[in-house]
């Protein structure tokens, strides 16, 4: 009966306790791995966008440089200088000393000089953007005018001064530069007379790279992350560290060079192991790396990790504190209570009416007015199989006396009289019992009915219980295909993102036709400025000119500032549009994962839909054992019956004797035989009752006990 009584817990913990570890397990693990994922690549896509933005600014930054090359170049002050330049050395007959002799003539400053005003605008050029040095030649080759004393007076020899006459162009690589005393890139451009489009010489600008460690790197307000520039042999360009320059950079073996941004994790010279994301600059030439130590990077992702784990073990500690008390719950009200009156029902079945009263402790429910009515029917038998026993010895000691009475009727029929008198008396009374014991029968066949309502009341909620599980699966079916359309308005959201990144990137093309009329804006302003020198200071008209070239420069110095600032805008829109499209594809995949355990966790619930139709046949067992107590009443209200049938007759056995007393001689035979039936029907009677087994005495009930006292 213990391993009995324990069956429904020991079911519900062996399938409740698994599921409830495997449902919060399975959770905990795919949202801790899919953040996980997901800040992984969050960190990289930021390590990419950081070297993405440095890279734009390096290109900004140098084309801006070019730019003002190019709008030298083509400023009439310098063209005219370069001409005159050429025909001073023609005039001198310059061209045909030898290469040494010009050094010595020309090593005083090392240019040909008698442009005064031509270098005072380079020198303020020079100061006002990130020149470090600027210098004029002409067709020659040789020096016309310097902002700072150049290492050799004649350039023709150089291969960046042929290839800028031969192509128009040219841009050298990163060198340390002498004659500057720093890293820096010159860019030279041919200077073409408008006439003829001869080349006339070439201006050379060398462009600084030491503000771009600033501009890349931002004391840390702009990027998170360490900003370098490399060249095509991994050499440092740009760096925080001025120590390292133009040194091959760390890791730079483990770091791919390649056409398409890349992120990788290398081991930096400390020995510490730190993510490195290259992104390609300077038309292929160059590569922006951004590094950041792992640890610093991916210190998130383990303290959500540790978090998912603890979240998870408290939510299983929970659930199985939550189940072990139900599963206790269910054994102490339902299991027990229903095993204990299958039990009494059982000895019932067998004749035992030694059943003593079981107390129960818990609410006053179903269960407990199952057990009080299956007491009740206990002490209605024992009454009834009590009364007929007394009324079967009764009935035996009368037939004795019936029989006493025959060896007197010969000489008394006076007292055989009385004895008959007293007789039929004795009947009555005994039809009378038997009469009350038909009633009491009844009044246990309505406790035995309710007994078998209550059990049937509790098989249909068995079927609620299982109703509700299967409602709440249907439920979470529904939730998983809710889960499937958001996926494709998620969906829909990446695309409107692509749509807005392109609509960014024709901004940017106006943003780059802007900055263009910006550049030729002042390009007129500085030929507006040669042209009021040209007319004279003094002069009304050189004023009016000088006026003019101020506001048109001021027009496009705002014109090129704002076309910069909406250019840098856009950059921003594209890459938080870009940002947003991953998020939404990362949240698209965590709702698959969702509906993935959603469908888990009915099937769950499927099981448990299960376990309570087990529960309901289980029940159904116990309702029939009622039936079958139900139907062990009926016929022991039928042998009453019978017996009640057989005590009338007897009763009009004695009736007939005492209308026949005046015959008491004749008849003393036949008393006698009345006198053996009747004794015939109380041995009847004893045996029908003799199989039950009662208390001989009532003890006192003993709360959550039950003794069953040997028959």
């Amino acid at each position: 009966m213990p391993g009995s009584a324990s069956k429904l817990r020991s079911t519900v913990l062996l399938i409740g306790a698994p599921l409830a570890v495997l449902v919060i397990g399975l959770i905990t693990g795919l949202m801790t791995r899919s953040t996980s994922i997901e800040m992984e690549r969050s960190i990289r896509d930021r390590l990419t966008a950081d070297a993405l933005r440095a890279s734009s600014i390096l290109a900004r930054y140098l084309n801006e440089r070019r730019a003002d090359v190019e709008l030298l170049a083509q400023m009439p002050a310098l063209v005219d200088a370069a001409r005159a330049g050429g025909a001073y050395v023609d005039r001198r007959g310059i061209a045909g000393l030898s290469l040494d002799e010009l050094e010595r003539q020309f090593d005083s400053d090392r240019t040909l000089g008698g442009f005064p005003e031509v270098r005072a605008y380079l020198l303020g050029f020079r100061n006002q953007t990130d020149f470090a040095e600027i210098f004029l030649t002409e067709r020659h080759g040789f020096n016309v005018e310097t902002t700072n004393r150049t290492s050799d007076f004649v350039q023709n020899d150089e291969a960046w001064w042929q290839r800028a006459i031969a192509d128009g162009s040219f841009q050298a690589d990163p060198v340390h530069d002498e004659s500057a005393g720093l890293v820096a890139v010159e860019y030279s451009v041919a200077i073409i007379d408008p006439g003829d489009g001869s080349p006339l010489g070439v201006i050379t600008g060398v462009i600084d790279l030491s503000p771009l460690a600033a501009l890349l790197n931002g004391d840390g307000e702009v990027f998170t992350s360490r900003v370098e520039v490399v060249d095509s042999l991994g050499r440092l360009l740009v760096s925080p560290d001025d120590e390292v320059l133009l040194q091959t950079a760390g890791a730079i073996d483990a770091i791919p060079l390649t056409g398409q941004p890349q992120t990788v994790e290398a081991a930096a010279a400390d020995g510490l192991n730190e993510l490195v994301a290259s992104v390609p600059a300077g038309n292929g030439l160059w590569w922006i790396l951004a590094r950041e130590r792992t640890v610093t990077a991916r210190a998130p992702i383990a303290t959500v990790r540790n978090s998912a784990y603890v979240t998870g073990g408290v939510m299983i500690a929970l659930s199985l504190t939550v189940l072990l008390t139900f599963a206790s719950w269910l054994d102490t009200r339902i299991t027990r209570p229903v095993a204990a009156a299958r039990a009494i029902a059982q000895r019932i079945a067998e004749g035992d009416l030694t059943i003593e009263r079981v107390a129960n402790a818990g609410d006053d429910d179903e269960l407990d007015d199952l057990s009080n009515s299956v007491h009740q029917m206990v002490r209605a038998l024992t009454t009834l199989v009590g009364a007929i026993r007394a009324s079967a010895d009764e009935a035996a000691a009368m037939a004795e006396q019936i029989s006493a009475s025959t060896e007197q009727m010969s000489a008394s029929t006076q007292e055989m009289s009385k004895t008959c008198q007293h007789l039929s008396n004795q009947a009555a009374e005994q039809a009378s019992l038997i009469q009350n014991a038909s009633l009491d029968t009844k009044r246990i066949l309505e406790i035995t009915s309710t007994l078998a309502n209550g059990t049937r009341t509790a098989a249909t909620r068995n079927s609620a219980l299982q109703t509700v599980a299967e409602h709440h699966k249907s439920l979470l079916l529904k939730s998983s295909d809710e889960l499937t359309r958001l996926s494709a308005d998620i969906a829909k959201g990446v695309e409107d993102a692509h749509a807005l990144s392109e609509m960014s990137q024709e901004i940017q093309r106006f943003v780059g036709q802007t900055k263009a009329i910006a550049n030729r804006t002042n390009m007129l302003s500085l030929n507006a400025s040669i042209e009021a020198a040209r007319a004279g200071a003094t002069g009304g008209e050189g004023r009016g000119f000088a006026v003019v070239a101020d506001e048109v420069r001021k027009l496009a110095t705002q014109a090129a500032r704002a076309a910069t600032m909406t250019s840098e805008t856009v950059g921003k829109v594209l890459t938080n549009v870009e940002r947003t499209r991953t998020r939404f594809e990362g949240i698209a995949a965590g709702s698959e994962s969702v509906r993935e355990i959603a469908r888990s966790a009915a099937q769950g619930l499927q099981e448990v839909a299960e376990a309570a139709s087990g529960n309901k046949a289980w029940t159904d067992e116990t309702s029939e054992a009622a039936e079958q107590a139900q139907q062990f009443v009926q016929d022991i209200s039928t042998q009453l019956n019978d017996i009640s049938g057989r005590t009338e007759a007897f009763l009009a056995a004695a009736e007939q004797i005492a209308a026949s007393a005046q015959q008491q001689t004749a008849s003393t035979q036949e008393i006698a035989g009345s006198a053996a039936t009747l004794a015939e029907v109380a041995e009847r009677l004893i045996g029908d009752v003799s199989s039950f087994r009662l208390r001989r005495a009532t003890p006192p009930s003993v709360a959550g006990t039950s003794s069953v006292p040997p028959a």
